[in-house]
């Protein structure tokens, strides 16, 4: 039976659980919460030295990843790490990680229409890729007011670093991304600091023209991709669960906790080409900060200048 601790225990944070305990595993959690029903703890050298865990899933707020992975680091900790995405807040935070594996939670990598439309563009040459995802932050979590929560904050919010699936997905598509600009910020009446309505245009090691459209402002959920290439079209409807080839359409079963047991099978496992690992989750986050760069400073980015800023940052 693997020991697992998962740190924080937000909706991400107890989802993973329930995952991990169905698989089987001994879970336990740090978190500060009082109704957490699994074993917890509130200091993670206890929990770390209690209970001996050999695969940590990191699920606290995205500023406190880069710090929970230094703690780890620190403690002597040398197993497994899953972190949500994105990995970092900002692309200039140092980055200590502990000796074991590290990989970043980008789950939709495991999602059945992903995973079919991935196949499909394998040694394609693409003209042009389109995602868009969209919907209304209130309707996120229900049971908490969405102006308390992280997704509101400025610093380690916002839609950009919230849907940074798309940015991933697009990469593990497409190619890394070499150049970007965007446009948008907050352009709602949401009482939020952060940015809620983006528009992304890059180019990537594969594709010349890749669109992605992100927002909390979409009352009907949405999330689909487009490409386009010597194959034809191809879309992909997540939400819908279902691939269409040139007018053929494949329907798929959804399940979110399978694509999440799926993610933790691969992480533990180490062998599998859908994981996201280190150099993949910083490319997403140096990505992430050249599309804010880019709306403030209303011009195009490189992905080589903002990796020059980031080796600088850790001088």
């Amino acid at each position: 039976m693997m020991k697992c601790l998962v740190i924080g225990y937000g909706s991400i944070g107890r989802r993973h659980a329930e995952v991990l305990r169905e698989m089987g595993c001994s879970v336990a959690a740090v978190t500060k919460r009082a109704d957490a029903d699994i074993p917890a703890y509130v200091e993670l050298a206890e929990a770390l030295d209690r209970h001996a865990p050999e695969y940590v899933v990191i699920a606290n707020d995205t500023g406190l990843h880069g710090e929970t992975l230094a703690r780890l680091a620190g403690c002597g900790y040398a197993g497994i790490t899953l972190v949500e995405k994105p990995m970092l807040a900002d692309a200039n935070e140092p980055l200590e990680c502990p000796a074991g594996p590290v990989y970043i939670g980008y789950t939709l990598r495991f999602h059945p229409v992903l995973g079919g439309l991935f196949e499909r563009l394998k040694g394609q040459s693409l003209w042009s890729l389109s995602a868009y995802v969209g919907q209304f932050l209130p309707d996120w979590r229900p049971q908490r007011d969405y102006r308390s929560s992280y997704s509101a904050r400025r610093m380690d919010g916002g839609v950009v670093r919230d849907l940074s699936h798309e940015l991933d997905y697009a990469q593990w598509l497409a190619g890394r991304w070499l150049s970007t600009v965007a446009s948008g910020g907050h352009l709602s009446a949401l009482e939020i600091e952060s940015e809620d309505a983006v528009t992304v245009l890059a180019r990537t090691e594969r594709c010349e023209l890749v669109t992605i459209h992100m927002n909390y402002l979409d009352r009907i959920a949405s999330r689909w991709v487009l490409a386009n290439g010597c194959f034809g079209t191809i879309r992909a409807d997540l939400v819908r669960g279902t691939l269409d080839v040139n007018g053929a359409e494949t329907r798929f079963a959804l399940d979110r906790n399978q694509m999440i047991r799926a993610q933790h099978a691969a992480t533990m496992a180490g062998n599998d080409a859908r994981s996201c690992g280190v150099p993949e989750g910083m490319s997403t986050v140096r990505w992430v900060e050249a599309i804010h760069r880019s709306i403030e400073q209303r011009r195009w980015v490189d992905e080589l200048s903002g990796f020059q800023d980031a080796i600088r940052s850790m001088r």
